[in-house]
């Protein structure tokens, strides 16, 4: 091989070199390159670790049910910072304060299960909600609060801009990123159009991008955080007459006489009443501050910007979430005051809007702090609920309707739901969508069954399209606790499907108000919900008596069983029934009849339905079942090890032989957990049961015989103490072994190879052996066995651990 000057057979030759010294250098410049690669991988993987470790402290101030959520997004945008907001505040506490004072509205239009229709929020007479700002905002109910309020709902890349910081950054805020948000909207591509206070149309030469930007320059504030918020305020929607106008009230310069010429972008001061926009205008005309008045567009959208500088993002309410739920405890303004909107979904849907426009010019993975708020007394989103009766609820479809196969109407139609079709709801769930206007329509749905032409059907069905069958029935003015069980114990908001028939207040107790049946719902404020359902009598049918389905009842100890009540008729009034134990300590009895046992003894379990009618079933609470194991423990003896049982005063050991009966060998303490049985039979079988007892006064309280466990007697496993070397082989040494007759030494020449008996030693108290006409060079593996001669029978205890030498 020759090595030239240039890369081309033409040049001149430099050097010759031989094929072996060819190899060699190939071989060094392959050591050179593999290190070189390992060093810089080894440098990656430090990097990335490192990087990995410092994202992991950095969100150590948050619980660990947020972390699941930001650490999604932190693989997708690393980025991204996340702040903890220690508010201080108990999460309960604020929705209870949210959910007053007419603090979160939404639109009619939505979901009834998102609508409060307590007293004051709705007309049960008329069926219809009461109006609180202009004819279509309602009170929200409070599991729609407690949603919007859990910031872990939101921590996904679509609504995560609620918590973004709000202030003006000239290098990732552009008129450009303005127009994305502003797209679809009068406001896109536009310029400024408006009606002076002489009632006369004017046209600009200003972008209503341009003018966003102007404002957001002056005022410190986020160019993209403005265009959201006025798009949130007064829609999208064109003028009909106007270019460069938009249709709402608060900017068409038209709304009255009064407020000819007067713009609101922002709707600042048009708090909720009957006619919000004529305060936010009232409020646009007077006073001089933040531009005032707003005769044009250009002073309303730069005064309003200064406005929500001053008054929000420089007051500390600087994220959409806190100018929509202020939960700054030490704020500049009293906490759940000076809260930007009463939309509840309104911070949600100012952060989709900023979601789209970062999308959209590819800056979504810009570095971005986002500051998001952790109460106290956070909800668990692994808590579960069940109203009134566990299993199955039965119900018939009120409208035809497609059967899907997820909770959304995104999943696939598995089928249609007939109306007047008998149906099995099976589970109670949410939807699994993000928050949006289908989210807002059908949020919550049940999974059904039914049968249709000889078909199963099974899939999901909104909750609003099926009516269930009552499970309880009360009277008119009647009362009735509904039974709630929760897998920890926290706050349920209840909501009835129709006050008119029954009304349910914050503790679960329904009052029945007319004629029909309603279902109560329960929800969770992390959202899981349950249903019950009631008829509603208008004259009471009393109970004229109770069965059980059991009046003695025989439970181990920790166990438990369930009591079923039958009150008859089976359309009474007095259908409720509860439940007492005559001694907590001894049985336990819930609101649904699981008789839990606590303790050895005897008590009365009371059921008694709601007109007095009762019934009882004796309860007798006895030792539970111990497990036993037996081993060999020798030649002549057996170890027995149980559990120990809770709440008892000894046990009784039973043994038997192939053949015969079980016998009392032993009485034992409560507390002795083992028990050694000496004397026995090297090689016969032995049977071994155990069985716990209390006594009780002069009562002695008996628990059920253990399954059986097995043992025989047999030699101690041999424990070899050396192998030593020797000129001619290898000399074994080990421990002797009480009542073994003699050893087998087992020999093999590999690791994992074939063992071969080399040697039987019948002298009992010899316990070597030397092996000899080995191989130099070789490893040889041993074991060794001890055995026990009964009558010519051998009895084999166990191989003894491998020992190896190598000549």
């Amino acid at each position: 091989m020759h090595l030239r000057h240039k890369p081309c057979y033409t040049k001149d030759r430099v050097i010759y070199l031989k094929k072996g010294l060819i190899r060699k250098i190939l071989a060094v410049i392959l050591i050179i390159a593999l290190v070189t690669g390992l060093e810089n991988y080894a440098g990656i993987v430090d990097t990335t670790v490192k990087a990995a470790d410092a994202f992991e402290t950095s969100i150590n101030g948050f619980p660990a049910s947020y972390k699941t959520y930001l650490r999604k997004l932190h693989n997708k945008y690393p980025n991204w910072k996340f702040v903890p907001d220690n508010t201080g505040v108990d999460f309960f506490t604020a929705v209870e304060n949210e959910a007053s004072h007419n603090r979160s509205l939404i639109e009619n239009a939505y979901s009834k299960y998102l609508k409060s229709n307590l007293a004051g929020d709705y007309n049960a007479s008329t069926g219809k909600y009461i109006a609180k700002d202009g004819s279509s905002w309602v009170s929200a109910s409070k599991n729609c609060v407690a949603y919007f309020m859990d910031p872990r709902n939101f921590l996904d890349e679509n609504h995560i801009y609620m918590f973004e910081q709000l202030a003006y950054d000239s290098s990732s805020q552009t008129q450009a990123g303005v127009e994305a948000i502003l797209q679809g909207s009068f406001m896109y591509k536009n310029n400024i159009g408006y009606i002076d206070t002489a009632g006369k149309y004017q046209t600009t030469n200003t972008l209503y991008s341009a003018q966003i930007m102007t404002a957001a320059k002056t005022a410190k504030v986020s160019a993209y955080h403005i265009a959201s918020k006025i798009l949130q305020e007064i829609g999208s929607k064109a003028n009909s007459k106007y270019a460069g106008m938009g249709a709402s009230g608060s900017v068409t310069g038209t709304y009255s006489k009064t407020y000819t010429g007067i713009y609101n972008f922002y709707n600042i001061g048009a708090t909720s009443s009957a006619n919000p926009i004529a305060n936010g205008l009232k409020w646009a005309k007077s006073g001089s501050t933040y531009q005032r008045p707003w005769n044009t567009p250009e002073k309303s959208i730069l005064g309003g910007a200064q406005y929500l500088g001053e008054k929000y993002i420089n007051a500390g309410q600087n994220t959409m979430y806190l100018q929509r739920f202020n939960v700054k405890s030490n704020g500049t303004y009293s906490i759940y005051t000076h809260q930007y909107m009463t939309n509840i979904s309104g911070a949600a849907s100012e952060a989709a809007s900023t979601a789209d426009a970062y999308q959209s010019l590819g800056i979504a993975a810009h570095a971005k702090t986002f500051v998001i708020p952790v109460f106290n007394n956070m909800p668990s989103e692994s808590n579960t609920i069940t109203l009134g009766i566990s299993g199955n609820k039965k119900g018939v479809a009120n409208s035809d309707v497609n059967v899907r196969k997820g909770p959304a109407t995104s999943y696939d139609a598995v089928g249609v739901l007939p109306k007047n079709q008998a149906v099995t709801v099976t589970e109670v769930s949410n939807t699994d969508i993000e928050y949006g206007v289908r989210w807002l329509s059908n949020p919550y749905w049940y999974k059904v069954s039914f049968v249709k032409d000889g078909k199963k059907y099974t899939g999901y069905v909104s909750a609003a399209y099926i009516n269930l069958k009552g499970e309880y029935t009360i009277a008119k003015a009647g009362r009735l606790k509904l039974r709630t069980t929760l897998k920890t114990s926290e706050q349920v908001y209840y909501l009835s499907d129709n006050p008119a028939i029954a009304t349910v207040d914050d503790a679960g107790n329904v009052k029945g108000i007319g004629a029909g049946t309603v279902t109560i719902h329960g929800f969770t404020a992390a959202g899981k919900s349950s249903v019950s359902t009631i008829n509603v009598l208008a004259k009471s049918i009393h109970a004229t008596g109770i069965k059980l389905n059991k009046t003695t009842l025989k439970l181990k100890n920790g166990t438990k069983e369930k009591l079923k009540a039958k009150v008859t008729p089976n359309n009474t009034t007095d259908g409720n029934v509860t439940w007492k134990s005559s001694n907590k300590k001894i049985a336990k009895v819930t609101s649904r009849g699981n008789v839990y046992a606590k303790s050895v003894g005897e008590c009365t379990v009371t059921a008694t339905t709601a007109n007095g009618k009762k019934v009882t079933c004796k309860v007798k609470v006895v030792p539970g079942t111990a497990t036993i194991k037996a081993t060999n423990n020798g030649y002549n003896s057996i170890k027995l090890a149980w559990n120990k049982l809770g709440d008892v005063t000894g046990y009784w050991i039973y043994r038997k032989t192939p053949g015969s009966k079980y016998k009392t060998i032993a009485k034992v303490s409560g507390t002795t957990v083992s028990y050694k049985d000496k004397n026995l039979v090297t090689g016969q079988k032995y049977y071994y049961k155990i069985k716990g007892y209390k006594k009780v006064g002069k009562t002695t309280y008996k628990g059920s015989k253990s399954k059986a466990s097995k043992a025989y007697p047999k030699p101690a496993k041999v424990k070899i103490t050396s192998i030593k070397s020797t000129a001619k082989g290898a000399k074994l040494y080990w421990k002797k072994v009480v009542g073994a007759s003699g050893y087998v030494i087992y020999r093999s020449e590999s690791k994992t190879g074939k063992y071969t008996k080399i040697k039987e030693i019948k002298k009992q108290k010899k316990i070597f052996y030397n092996n000899t006409g080995l191989l130099k060079g070789k490893t040889y593996y041993y074991k060794v066995m001890a055995y026990r001669n009964m009558s010519g029978i051998y009895v084999y205890g166990k191989y003894s651990t491998v020992k190896q030498i190598r000549k």
